[in-house]
């Protein structure tokens, strides 16, 4: 009779789930079949994921009236304690959270459009948010830490002007033009294009011709600048006034203005109503379009700052086409969808299946060269783009195709999706709101990725890809590293990462913030060992094993667990004969510690 052998299986260096087969024996020994609530920070076989906290538990004077549909982290300088948390809802309610624990509402000088709560979205630049979003009008938004404003200044009309007074000013033809600026100690902070020119002879027997200012634009303007000009051609500027005095008397003869030229036509020209923005150190960028008749494949892009210092982050200057903008296949390949980086310094701006990257080349004239890198795998949704590092800890930049996740890296375009290849062919592309969206979890160096799967409308499925585990393999696919969370934090329509600590001095280490889908909930992930006061399941499902090889009978006895003591309790699941119903064994065993122990061995009977 043969002899009996045995031999002990280790299973460890686990670094991640594989969806990629239905074959479980083709799964390798370092992935499992599935890493439920389970992630691999720190851990070699599996660690049960963090919970959450509920943020308005710790907060007031929220006023949110439907589902959390978009979270913002704020740094309006250089100093992260100051961060502002800004969320908008599903029935485009916007709140601000700054300095302490207290919402409080911001002005809005234009209203987010009541169904495009989900398509906010938030760049810091120059100290200001900058704000893309739906509405009535063809302007970008920004929050300058007072109220929420159109950027820029709009055109004036054309001012009146008329006789004044009694005297000999002589009836010499002439042209006035006006502009409104912002201005602070005698700069001009912001300001308009120069109006429509108004021509007129004075009578001959009035002592000047009185310019009356055009109608308000009631965009903050604080002063009106009136040039004059002799032939329509060459202006100067007669006077700079403040916008409560409502006339300016001319009294100088043509031949004898002087003063400085306005800027060249076209130099203030307002950033429109953008779907997609960037701060690209020091420019801003805008994808796309809302309102129609605009391009939806050019990207516009701001002079760099000190260029003329004068509102240079709120002027898109409409003079030379390279200068500041370029199309991507305008009528070719859809439209925008999503713009991300810089990655090396370079922008990438993602269609459905195109991807371009601009590569900045230091001339103002021309800021950007463009370069395409696909014209098969694009970006699905901008918030799924987000900035992160590879396994190197060198800056890669994922985002989410119509076929799984993807990111561009030193290694160029690189495909993530085997791994969940089960979970992505069940993803809901069709979802009415949004359906994927993701951040940097850096301190864990967790990329998340939430999905909408089995016909869901907002996602309800998170897919983790632990940074330091996926390896490029030999096709130069990326494999390894992924698990997926499911429970509370889970069901949501957005997040952002935020500080731990909310207070006047907001902490500089981030967690996830997630809005929640249902009621009016965020919560802050990476805290405690339930999502709120819900529990979750957590799991590692190892893929089928033939110990004794292919054809052979085997026995399975004193299964043992070493991992971190503590008050819970682990469960083990056999299956034998491919998971037969008569042939499941299961058995619990509670983490307990003797004495002071931090790593307990037990065996399960």
């Amino acid at each position: 009779m043969a002899a009996k052998h045995r031999r002990l299986v280790t299973f460890t260096g686990i670094t991640g789930r594989d969806g990629s087969t239905a074959s479980e024996i083709q799964i390798p020994p370092t992935r499992c079949k599935e890493a439920l609530n389970v992630d691999f920070y720190r851990a070699a076989f599996g660690r049960k994921r963090d919970g959450a906290s509920a943020v308005f538990s710790g907060t007031t004077g929220e006023a949110f009236v439907n589902v959390m549909a978009t979270l913002i982290r704020h740094v309006p300088g250089a100093v992260e304690t100051a961060a502002e948390l800004w969320g908008v809802d599903a029935s485009a309610t916007v709140q601000r959270l700054a300095g302490g624990t207290v919402w409080t509402s911001p002005t809005l000088k234009d209203g987010v459009a009541s169904t495009s709560g989900y398509d906010v979205i938030g760049a810091s630049l120059n100290g200001k948010l900058y704000l893309a979003y739906d509405t009535a009008q063809d302007r970008l938004h920004v929050w300058d830490g007072s109220t929420v404003r159109r950027v820029g200044l709009a055109t004036p009309a054309a001012a009146t002007v008329a006789n004044t007074g009694a005297g000999a000013y002589a009836a010499t033809l002439r042209y006035y033009k006006v502009a409104y600026a912002v201005t602070a100690s005698g700069v001009n902070n912001r300001r308009s294009e120069l109006s429509p020119s108004v021509s007129f002879t004075p009578s001959g027997t009035g002592t000047a011709a009185r310019v009356t200012k055009p109608a308000a634009i009631d965009e903050g303007e604080t002063h009106w600048l009136v040039y004059g000009s002799a032939d329509n051609n060459t202006y100067y500027l007669l006077s700079t006034i403040a916008v409560a005095t409502t006339t300016y008397d001319d009294s100088t003869a043509p031949a004898s203005y002087s003063g400085d030229a306005p800027s060249l036509a076209g130099e203030h020209t307002v950033p429109k109503s953008f779907r997609y923005i960037l701060a690209d150190g020091n420019r801003l960028l805008g994808a796309g379009a809302w309102e129609s008749g605009n391009q939806a494949s050019r990207v516009w892009f701001t002079p760099r700052l000190g260029d003329l210092d004068v509102g240079d982050d709120e002027r898109i200057p409409d003079t030379t086409a390279r200068e500041n903008w370029v199309d991507l296949d305008e009528n070719d390949g859809g439209f925008i969808t999503g713009i991300g980086g810089p990655l090396d310094g370079s922008v990438y701006v993602f269609k459905y299946r195109q991807i371009w990257q601009l590569v900045p080349t230091g001339d103002d004239t021309a800021p950007y060269d463009v370069v395409p890198i696909s014209k098969s795998i694009g970006c699905v949704q901008h918030k799924s783009i987000v900035l992160a590092e590879d396994e190197n800890g060198d800056p890669a930049l994922y985002f989410v195709s119509h076929k799984g996740p993807y990111r561009i890296s030193r290694w160029g375009l690189q495909k993530l999706r085997e791994d969940v290849l089960d979970i992505w062919t069940t993803v809901n592309l069709a979802s009415a709101n949004i359906f994927t969206f993701s951040v940097w979890y850096s301190d864990l160096n967790q990329v998340w990725v939430w999905v909408a799967v089995s016909g869901s409308g907002s996602p309800n499925r998170i897919l983790v890809f632990d940074t330091t585990n996926g390896r490029t393999d030999e096709h130069g696919d990326v494999r390894g590293g992924w698990s997926l969370f499911t429970g509370d934090i889970a069901g949501a329509g957005c997040a952002c990462m935020f500080s731990n600590t909310l207070g006047a001095t907001m902490s500089r280490d981030l967690k996830p913030h997630i809005g929640q889908d249902a009621g009016q909930v965020i919560l802050k992930a990476g805290t405690g060992t339930d999502d709120a006061g819900t529990d979750f399941q957590s799991y590692v499902d190892l893929a089928e094993q033939h110990f004794g090889g292919l054809g052979k009978k085997c026995v399975i006895d004193q299964a043992m667990v070493l991992g971190s003591s503590g008050s819970h309790t682990l469960r083990i699941t056999l299956n034998g004969n491919y998971a037969d119903s008569t042939r499941v064994r299961t058995a619990d065993v509670t983490m307990t510690a003797t004495g002071s122990q931090t790593r307990i061995l037990r065996v399960w009977e």
